[in-house]
């Protein structure tokens, strides 16, 4: 919980005033005469000094919002609030992280910023491995010391840092160059505010939805616990969303992540209706194309190789433990292709400046998960993490249903049964990819000489590595062959430019 509270608050200040103001504002500005250097310094300064001295309250604050925010008490409130001090900082540099990316985006500079997240993924991984490696798994919250503490909050907390500073030479090389000026009136600003609190509005309900299932998680693993039963806890259910989020982040993230920009661009133009929607219509069937050829066989390779996906990266956790994470992370690799949607829809909005809209839409959204997460009292305990994940998946598969015909109706027709074919194809390809992976994974496992109770936590790893490999080529082999005979020409299409920059021979 300590360190998911950054990420909360940080989402409020970043998706809902940083990403929704900057990049649409940014590009406006670009065309001043002065090249929107005098409006972007003072926005930028404004920005850092909100991200500033948020971050300040919430260090100063980490206790209270420990007690607020987690049913903790004891040994366990003490290590939690001990490592929010060290984690709360952390909202200062995903702050200073979206500004820079969005000024680079802004700028037509995408590299960086979508790659950066990876620094900070790798540090952080690191960080947990000499954990491990120098005191192990550690469940007695009083037996925790403060160089655990650091060496585990701190990685976290160093791995945004470098996330953000990774950001500062790409921006310096684009030309871009900041001074901090003062003052925000008669310069354009009062405009945003509208726009800018119904966004803050719809992220605060989004938020408070996040909390919610937080809360019902940390409950029902709490409940299970006192009765003597063992099922998965919000850890598992946090454990499994970083594994999530890293196909979605380096595929859909990074091509969205350039879609926006041109999004707010186009719809500047809209002052010309023919060029202008017929700029949106391409722009949306672009978002709604290129991010599903990869995130459709990534939901493929997750639901079938889940298990080895744990075991490899969280190598700590037993059979049971890894059990419990990835069967939460199969329901939620089933929601990939429309969380990226829902990604969309957002960036969406914000181009087009329409916080009405996006209000509604993330209501809807948070009410489905909500209505599952308190769905999840109702079913055995054993079965509550995946209710609660169940929920992910529907609002998530929901709200993209609404937004596509929602768009369809605003900007016309965007060729959806084109796209919708491609959907089914490559989804049938990517299942039959699938299905050939976790053959061959169990297939590798029923090598093993000896039990898995009679070997040592380092074998184990070997073997689901090996059987983890092992399953990712024969699912690479299979897709590539299903795409090709079910005739996924728009994956062939995305793939070969990337093999004849590697001089490799071109398939399809």
């Amino acid at each position: 919980a300590a360190n998911t509270l950054p990420n909360f608050i940080l989402v409020l200040l970043s998706a809902g005033i940083l990403n929704a103001i900057l990049i649409p504002q940014i590009t406006k500005a670009m065309k001043r005469p002065d090249g929107g250097q005098d409006f972007v310094d003072r926005l930028v300064t404004a920005t850092f000094v909100l991200i500033a001295a948020v971050a300040l309250v919430c260090t100063a604050g980490a206790g209270l919002l420990m007690r607020a925010f987690t049913s903790l008490s004891g040994s366990g409130l003490q290590l939690a609030i001990a490592f929010a001090f060290i984690c709360m900082p952390q909202v200062l540099f995903y702050g200073i992280f979206a500004v820079l990316g969005n000024i680079l985006n802004a700028r037509g500079r995408f590299g960086a910023y979508g790659w950066a997240p990876v620094a900070n993924n790798v540090v952080a991984i690191a960080g947990l491995i000499v954990f491990l490696s120098m005191w192990g798994r550690q469940d007695d919250a009083s037996a925790w010391t403060p160089e655990m503490i650091w060496v585990l909050a701190g990685s976290a907390t160093l791995g945004i840092a470098v996330q953000a500073a990774i950001l500062i030479p790409p921006l310096y090389r684009s030309g871009f160059r900041w001074r901090p000026r003062w003052g925000l009136r008669g310069h354009g600003f009062g405009q945003l505010g509208r726009f800018a609190g119904l966004t803050f509005l719809a992220l605060v309900i989004a938020q408070g939805g996040g909390l919610l299932i937080m809360k019902v998680a940390t409950y029902l693993a709490d409940t299970a616990h006192a009765r003597g039963i063992e099922v998965g806890s919000y850890m598992h259910y946090q454990n499994a969303l970083n594994l999530f989020q890293m196909p979605y982040s380096l595929i859909a993230v990074s091509l969205l992540t350039a879609l926006f920009p041109q999004l707010a661009r186009a719809w500047q133009r809209r002052d010309d209706p023919q060029i202008g929607l017929s700029d949106m219509r391409e722009l949306v069937r672009r978002g709604l194309t290129l991010p599903a050829l990869g995130i459709i066989p990534a939901s493929a390779l997750f639901i079938a190789l889940a298990v080895p996906a744990v075991r490899v990266v969280y190598f700590s956790l037993d059979a049971d433990q890894a059990r419990a994470t990835a069967l939460p992370l199969m329901v939620m690799s089933a929601s990939m292709l429309g969380y990226t949607i829902v990604t969309l829809q957002q960036q969406y909005c914000f181009a087009t400046e329409q916080g009405k809209t996006n209000l509604w839409m993330q209501c809807l959204l948070t009410f489905l998960q909500v209505g599952f997460a308190l769905l999840a009292y109702l079913v055995p305990l054993e079965y509550g993490l995946l209710v609660i994940c169940l929920g992910m998946f529907v609002g998530n598969t929901t709200l993209a249903l609404v937004f596509v015909l929602y768009t369809r109706r605003q900007i016309g027709d965007m060729g959806l049964g084109s796209i919708l074919g491609m959907y089914l194809r490559l989804g049938a390809a990517s299942g039959l990819a699938g299905l050939a992976a976790w053959g061959a994974y169990r297939g590798i496992l029923a090598l093993m000489p000896i039990p898995e109770a009679e070997m040592s936590a380092g074998t184990i790893w070997v073997w689901q590595l090996g059987g983890g490999v092992i399953g990712g080529l024969s699912f690479l082999v299979v897709l590539l062959l299903a795409t090709r005979l079910l005739r996924v020409r728009e994956f062939f299409d995305l793939l070969n430019p990337v093999l004849r920059k590697l001089h490799l021979p071109q398939v399809g």
